[in-house]
């Protein structure tokens, strides 16, 4: 459980570093496409979801 946690921060912290922070809004914007905001949690739900369909797809022949 560790390293999944510690993978989804290196998850966050790519994405934080693919992104520009603006301080006087509080939101992150995509550097190529400036209407593409993000809020700190919507980083960490962007990460979440990515984690989760990844799982999804690994364990897919697991699925009943």
């Amino acid at each position: 459980m560790e390293e999944l946690k510690r993978l989804g921060q290196k998850m966050e912290q790519q994405m934080k570093d693919s992104l520009v922070f603006n301080e006087k809004t509080g939101f992150w914007y995509d550097k190529q496409d400036e209407e593409s905001i993000y809020t700190e949690e919507g980083i960490r739900l962007s990460v979440y979801e990515d984690l989760k369909d990844t799982l999804n797809h690994l364990y897919s022949d697991c699925a009943y």
